[in-house]
């Protein structure tokens, strides 16, 4: 087979496969036209090679079939290149990555985070034996990425020659392009696959409809699994309710254990403001940390960023802070919520709503009055408090897990066609806000 016939085989390969697989098998595949000999096509490595063979080998010969050519062609692993440049990938290297700021003990623990946190120390004793995947889960600004570098921090102060490498997924599409682009997808495998022990990787969520990288990642994934390295992912969703993200890799992150973190409970925002205080010198009195984490229920980024916003206003002014002073610097966040949602208050609400007693809503009583009210409350209980599951039957007088959940989906799915529920849930949230 000349050169120009495969430019044609080639150009009708491009059209029948999908841009992405086109552009990771196919096009970076070396070609060798030696007289006498099969077309050689070489891969980077092997597991682009599997790759090829698995989506693109069926295409190609039914190509050559209607083009009624009956030459071999060759597959073959490129091989290793001793002169070749090595690829600088921009990621921070890990010995600037962990430092102490970031550690277990540093780390505020409260009734919302905490099976996360032991999780995290779990895997940090024991990479790869322990959880692995690790999925941890929650709301932005919660301490996800927190929890990920005390991981690498333990590892390393463990294991000093441990190989802990921490990114977030939108740094790996980034690399995984560069990579492409430039012909080194074998040094950008290396990296990932070989290169490291344990793979700390923050918001996997960004993956959702990136074809391409998925597949590099599931590639990854099953490396490093079968590898016996330690893998631990964060994400804003449970794994399957990330839409846009492939099956195979919603199933192989339930494989180790899920973790969620939901918004910390008001003892535990003012402890983190104590503890963020105490570790930046300021001086904080206790009702203004109060005043703060009453007005600010879910997120901890805005907490620290209120306690910069007054520290910089007492700096300024020459003024120590007070609670005057913090009303009238923080004024904004006083009117978002006029009082801490709880799940009294939800159940509350609710019970007022229905015209039913709130001892009934926890009873056992399967009636039609009931039954509804207190499937709904489930309802709001998981969406606004992001209550687990168990944890909310529990609070409803002891009810199974997966009780809550079928209710929780039944009213989810009742919001996309039924009006009545719509109105019910707008009115109750109305109070809520």
């Amino acid at each position: 087979m000349n050169s120009d016939l495969w430019e044609t085989i080639n150009s009708r390969l491009k059209s029948a496969l999908p841009g992405h697989v086109y552009g990771t098998l196919v096009e970076g595949a070396k070609t060798d036209f030696s007289d006498g000999k099969p077309l050689k096509l070489s891969f980077r490595d092997e597991f682009t090679l599997e790759g090829f063979k698995n989506k693109c080998l069926p295409t190609l010969n039914n190509i050559l079939s209607e083009m009624g050519q009956t030459d071999d062609i060759a597959l073959q692993v490129e091989e290793r290149r001793d002169t070749q440049t090595p690829y600088r990938f921009e990621a921070t290297p890990v010995t600037m990555l962990f430092d102490s700021k970031h550690t277990f003990d540093s780390f505020v623990i409260g009734s919302t985070n905490q099976f996360a946190h032991a999780a995290c120390q779990a895997v940090a004793q024991q990479p790869g034996q322990t959880y692995n995947p690790l999925f941890i889960y929650g709301p932005a600004g919660l301490g996800k990425t927190h929890l990920l570098k005390a991981i690498g921090y333990e590892v390393l102060k463990n294991n000093s020659s441990a190989r802990a490498l921490y990114l977030t997924c939108e740094s790996f599409t980034t690399e995984l392009i560069q990579a492409i682009r430039t012909d080194r997808m074998r040094e950008f495998k290396d990296k990932f696959r070989r290169g490291c022990d344990i793979l700390l990787l923050d918001d996997i969520h960004f993956l959702a409809g990136k074809e391409s990288t998925q597949e590099e990642f599931f590639y990854t994934f099953n490396y490093l699994h079968e590898s016996k390295k330690q893998i631990v992912i964060t994400a804003d969703r449970y794994p399957k309710d990330i839409e846009g993200l492939e099956n195979r890799l919603q199933t192989r992150f339930e494989w180790g254990l899920v973790a969620d973190i939901q918004p910390p409970e008001i003892e535990t925002r003012v402890a983190i403001l104590k503890n963020k205080a105490d570790t930046d010198h300021i001086q904080l009195p206790n009702e203004v940390a109060d005043f703060i984490a009453s007005n600010v229920t879910t997120n901890i980024r805005e907490l620290e960023g209120c306690l910069r916003r007054l520290q910089f206003h007492s700096t300024f002014s020459s003024v120590p802070i007070s609670i005057d002073l913090a009303k009238q610097v923080l004024k904004d966040i006083a009117p978002k919520i006029k009082y801490e949602i709880t799940p009294d208050a939800i159940l509350r609400l609710v019970a007022v709503h229905f015209g039913v007693k709130i001892n009934d809503l926890k009873s056992e009583k399967r009636i039609q009055k009931l039954s509804f009210p207190r499937q709904l409350c489930m309802y709001l209980l998981r969406k606004h408090l992001y209550m687990p599951f168990k944890k909310i039957g529990e609070f409803l007088g002891g009810k199974d897990h997966s009780t809550v959940m079928h209710a929780f989906e039944k009213i989810s799915d009742l919001l996309k066609s039924d009006p009545d529920v719509v109105a019910h849930i707008t009115r109750i949230e109305s109070s809520l806000r």
